[in-house]
């Protein structure tokens, strides 16, 4: 069913621009996935506040099957004007959600002690870190942490480049580096890096649980404490290229922990 009105228009509209802003979303607790795909992995998680939609492609298949599943989150048809400047895309499809803060504290997420925790130590490219949020739901880590002065995991691309994965594993963000420090030391974890002055390559270390692999900035890499606590392993490089964008270099680690572990078991150990 869809729910439209000039009263109740204007009051998510008004929100959605709000949450245009790290600071908006903040504040409010909030945070907005643009298209259909995302909007439905949104959907299923149950922390969706509203559906907005685009009234001249409200009768499009995809979107028809999205509001008729969406129930009982209040579906908001707009006008295709208003729509557009809600959207961070240039060639929106017709649909956006808006919703709650999905994270989890760090006490509950390790908790259970997940076999796999991913971190984002000071990551700022949104497409970088929507690609290891997504790269830690493929290999099926079971938690993913962003620590504070990384960029904002709610950022319009990051959510847009973890393609629905953000909805998928447990996650927290704007962690105090010592924080988690000492909750992985306390847990029993190892804890790996992968850095270019590795004593040893990565194939060469086994991967033990529970393990946190942590990610570096872009440009200045690992910081302290991570330098002094995490073993650094370097991915070789026999060509020329002085280094690998993270997130090849992330997908290229991440993998070999999945190889070793499925060594032992058949199915993935994280989730």
């Amino acid at each position: 069913m869809t729910i439209s009105g000039a009263l109740s228009e204007s009051k998510w509209v008004r929100l959605v621009r709000k949450l245009a802003t790290a600071q908006g979303r903040d504040k409010q607790q909030a945070f907005v996935v643009e298209g259909v795909r995302a909007v439905r992995e949104a959907v299923s998680c149950g922390q969706t506040v509203v559906v907005l939609v685009d009234e001249a492609m409200c009768h499009q298949t995809g979107i028809v099957e999205l509001v008729h599943t969406s129930a009982p989150v209040p579906v908001i048809s707009v006008t295709t004007d208003i729509f557009r400047t809600l959207c961070d895309t240039k060639t929106p499809q017709g649909v956006l959600a808006v919703v709650r803060d999905i994270a989890t504290s760090l006490d509950a997420l390790l908790s259970r002690t997940p076999a796999l925790v991913v971190v984002s130590a000071g990551l700022q490219d949104p497409g970088n870190m929507g690609t290891l949020i997504r790269l830690a739901d493929a290999v099926g880590a079971a938690a993913f942490v962003a620590l504070r002065g990384s960029v904002d995991i709610y950022n319009p691309k990051v959510v847009r480049a973890t393609m629905g994965s953000l909805f998928h594993l447990p996650v927290c963000h704007d962690i105090d580096d010592n924080l988690l420090l000492n909750a992985l030391l306390q847990g029993g974890y190892s804890i790996v890096a992968a850095d270019a002055q590795g004593a040893t390559e990565h194939f060469d270390r086994e991967f033990r649980q529970p393990l946190a692999v942590i990610f570096g900035n872009e440009g200045s890499g690992l910081c302290s404490p991570w330098l002094e606590h995490a073993l650094l392993v370097r991915i070789p490089m026999p060509g020329r290229a002085e280094s690998l964008n993270v997130g090849v270099a992330a997908g290229v680690l991440l993998y070999e922990v999945l190889r070793q572990w499925r060594q032992t078991s058949p199915l993935p150990p994280c989730r």
